[in-house]
């Protein structure tokens, strides 16, 4: 597969498993099976993708050498073209010094007829070594003319090429990374997951906080107001990342003096989660958006009338979307 090809096709596949989404399927273990599978063919246009290029360097390296090698021919042919020029120049300017009469005196100052025949076919001789020397010249600078176009082609081709390397490096380099970074989202996030079933929750489930983190059963605990606790409290760190609680939709994002920033979850199990007091929403979380069970979903924080107590998740259950019951059990199921 051409890299570009396999950089959109890896894109897609990115796109699918980390990018918003409306409704994909959940993110359980069949169906990492699956992904692994998309993973490790991915590798392999990779490491093909990796080799190409290892190709296109060799390419280059040879094209550097004939380069070299029709440079240096060029400088030989320069110097070649330079010495017959010379010689003609030399022999051009010996005849102009001598002249048509110099020949003709010499001619008639021969003393006999012989030395006059030996006269003529000496002159005759070079005669035909300058006219030798004329064409070997003129097929000298055509050739220095063939090569310097054909070095100019060979260096446009090198060019051509090292830019071609660059970019695919570019691209390797940016799809190994994205690939990497898709492969350890998803390994924490199957890593988060537990299955679970018994007398309340059945399906895929994840801890709802990124450790360390801690909490225990207050369901009923007096609050301001005469209010009693209808959730659980669970305390970390402050910005430490909010996970989906098992996959389903998210239903609303709402603010209030009570929750501060809050975020409803409505699961596959027919169960809504609610979370309260976070600091800010993850990236790409909006009404509607489907999210797999230990999936990123917002922060910790102090929202609400928690600000400036210690950080933590208020985290309720309402099966149906009914009344609140005590979600600790469901809390500690899948974080204990």
């Amino acid at each position: 597969m051409d890299v570009r090809m396999r950089s959109l096709a890896l894109a897609f596949v990115v796109a699918t498993l980390v990018a918003p989404a409306v409704v994909p399927a959940p993110l359980v273990a069949q169906d990492l099976e699956e992904i692994t599978a998309q993973r490790e063919s991915l590798e392999v246009e990779v490491h093909d993708a990796i080799a190409a290029h290892d190709d296109l360097l060799a390419t280059i390296a040879q094209t550097e050498n004939e380069l070299a090698a029709l440079e240096a021919r060029t400088v030989e042919l320069a110097a070649e073209v330079a010495t017959a020029g010379d010689a003609l120049r030399v022999r051009a300017r010996s005849a102009f010094m001598r002249g048509d009469a110099g020949f003709l005196e010499s001619m008639l100052s021969a003393s006999g007829p012989q030395v006059v025949v030996d006269r003529a076919r000496l002159l005759a001789a070079l005669t035909r070594r300058s006219n030798g020397d004329i064409e070997r010249a003129s097929a000298l600078r055509i050739q220095l003319t063939e090569n310097r176009t054909l070095l100019a082609a060979k260096r446009e081709e090198l060019t051509l090429l090292e830019a071609d390397a660059a970019a695919t490096s570019a691209i390797l380099q940016e799809d190994l990374e994205e690939l990497r970074g898709l492969e350890g989202v998803l390994v924490e996030r199957r890593d988060r997951q537990r299955a679970l079933d018994n007398a309340v929750l059945s399906g895929t489930y994840a801890c709802l906080i990124d450790g360390p983190y801690d909490f225990r059963d207050t369901w009923g605990a007096p609050r301001s107001g005469g209010r009693s606790h209808k959730g659980v409290d669970v305390m970390g760190l402050y910005g430490a990342e909010v996970y989906a609680f098992t996959s389903g939709s998210v239903s609303r994002l709402t603010s209030s003096s009570l929750g501060g920033i809050n975020l409803y979850l409505w699961g596959d199990d027919g169960i809504e989660y609610f979370y309260a007091h976070l600091s800010d929403y993850a990236s790409g979380i909006y009404s509607g958006r489907y999210v797999d069970a230990g999936e990123l979903i917002a922060f910790n924080g102090d929202s609400g009338n928690a600000r400036g107590g210690p950080p933590h998740v208020h985290f309720e259950v309402h099966p149906g979307g009914g009344g609140p019951v005590n979600p600790y059990p469901y809390a500690a199921a899948a974080c204990f």
